[in-house]
């Protein structure tokens, strides 16, 4: 008979991952998470204190900033992947190349994005969000471009964590994300507290910070040039043709991220012309929401490269065991921490000093995500995991494309808008679609087909 701390060895080890390795690579990422998803709820918090109008803007530019930011930070991803099989099958002397190739990708497409957007930013804000009131898109403006100065040194920063968490260094990872984060919710602080510059010193305080991670993000690789069995030769030439190879298995990840995000504009298209209350209430239920999303988030990150590695050295069995061990874990740190959340909910909405109008309105959409989070949220998110890691991230984006665009903008548009059920019958749409997603991946992963892809 097994002890309680015996079966979770068990369940969270396979013949060729020790549980050492899982628990040495999932900790960091889940403290990682945790100050990130804090540190945005502090953000909200704090610019809660300029009103509502610049709640308003961050939260509209954030679901642009989250469509575009997926773009460079797919290529992390796919590096990660990359970078744990390669690892997985012990080719080590392929690791210096893919890991500059990696970081070359990421700060091109990066600066694709910050020029093509800094001509058209206007443009794009007034088509997207023109219904808004003249002082949120005003704000809007400004911490946009803000936040896209401050992307090539943001692609360089997710580059390196895409090559330190392949080869599953999630510490040095962990405190990259740590100190660049620190430094934003430090900035904010001086700049919107003290200087009470509202949202152009959110905008200033990103690009320093971000400035600080990239120089920290070349310190840690330089760090770790043994175990990624760094050459000087590979960064200072850039190879075109591994670009483009990582970029092609970065494609899937980008374009189910981008449709989804994509997915998220048009739904905040659709409460922007609710009004600001609306706008403002589904910014401060999101800060809410992600709290119980932290471990689960988590989790999925972890799952690639333990996934990649499994697949790398052929061992399905320890994929497909893990990815189990790992959606059920998942499920349980959701219920433990809704419900945790649940009594400390009035506690927690004096930190954003909502008007009292829309807290009925916050408490009804986290009420919704607490019961679909357990029901549907990790075969959503945390399964689909897997699969890419594996390869199988064209499955995947099909999936999420037809899921979000039929689903969710669709019947969501349909609830919310033309039945006049507003935000809450959106969000009620949002976390079906995942049970829906969720459902199909989960099939998918009953078979055989998602594990027979060669990317190596």
């Amino acid at each position: 008979m097994y002890s309680l701390s015996e079966k979770i060895k068990i369940l969270f080890s396979g013949k060729a991952i020790p549980f050492s390795f899982v628990v040495s690579l999932v900790i960091p990422v889940i403290i990682d998470q945790f100050f990130l998803v804090g540190f945005n709820f502090i953000n909200t918090a704090m610019i809660s204190s300029s009103g509502t109008q610049a709640v308003s803007a961050v939260n509209m530019v954030g679901s642009l900033h989250f469509f575009l930011v997926q773009i460079f930070t797919s290529v992390g991803l796919g590096g990660t992947v990359l970078i744990a099989q390669y690892y997985g099958r012990r080719y080590y002397k392929e690791l210096s190349k893919v890991c500059s190739g990696t970081i070359f990708s990421a700060v091109i497409m990066a600066l694709i994005v910050t020029g093509s957007l800094l001509i058209f930013h206007e443009g794009i804000l007034n088509l997207l969000f023109g219904n808004a009131e003249a002082a949120v898109l005003k704000n809007a403006k400004i911490y946009l471009v803000g936040l896209l100065l401050s992307y090539p040194m943001q692609a360089v920063v997710e580059g390196v964590n895409g090559n330190l968490r392949g080869i599953g260094q999630t510490k040095a990872s962990l405190k990259l994300s740590l100190l660049m984060n620190a430094m934003y919710i430090l900035f904010n602080f001086i700049f919107i507290n003290q200087l009470n510059m509202g949202i152009r010193g959110l905008a200033v305080s990103v690009n320093i910070s971000r400035c600080i991670g990239m120089l920290f993000a070349f310190y840690t690789l330089y760090a770790n040039r043994e175990r990624l069995f760094l050459k000087k030769k590979d960064f200072t030439r850039i190879r075109f043709s591994l670009i483009r190879k990582i970029v092609r298995i970065s494609l899937p990840f980008a374009a189910e991220a981008m449709f989804f995000n994509g997915g998220k504009i048009i739904v905040q298209i659709m409460i922007v012309g609710l009004g600001t209350n609306a706008i403002a209430a589904n910014a401060i239920a999101s800060s809410w929401i992600q709290l119980a999303e932290i471990i689960p988030n988590a989790l999925a990150i972890s799952l690639v490269p333990i996934v990649g590695q499994c697949i790398g050295n052929g061992n399905i069995g320890d994929a497909k065991k893990l990815t189990k061990s790992f959606v059920i874990l998942s499920m349980i740190a959701f219920l433990i921490v809704d419900l945790t959340l649940l009594p400390l909910f009035p506690l927690g909405m004096k930190l954003f000093n909502p008007p009292e109008i829309i807290l009925p309105m916050i408490f009804r959409l986290f009420i919704i995500a607490l019961v679909m989070h357990f029901i549907s949220w990790s075969i959503s998110f945390v399964l689909p995991a897997a699969l890419r890691a594996a390869g199988d991230a064209k499955f995947t984006t099909v999936v999420s494309l037809l899921s979000m665009w039929i689903f969710r903008i669709g019947v969501g548009y349909l609830i919310g808008i033309h039945f006049g059920f507003g935000l809450t019958g959106i969000y009620t749409v949002m976390t079906i679609e995942w049970f829906i997603r969720g459902s199909i991946f989960l099939l998918r992963f009953k078979g055989s087909q998602w594990y027979r892809h060669q990317l190596i």
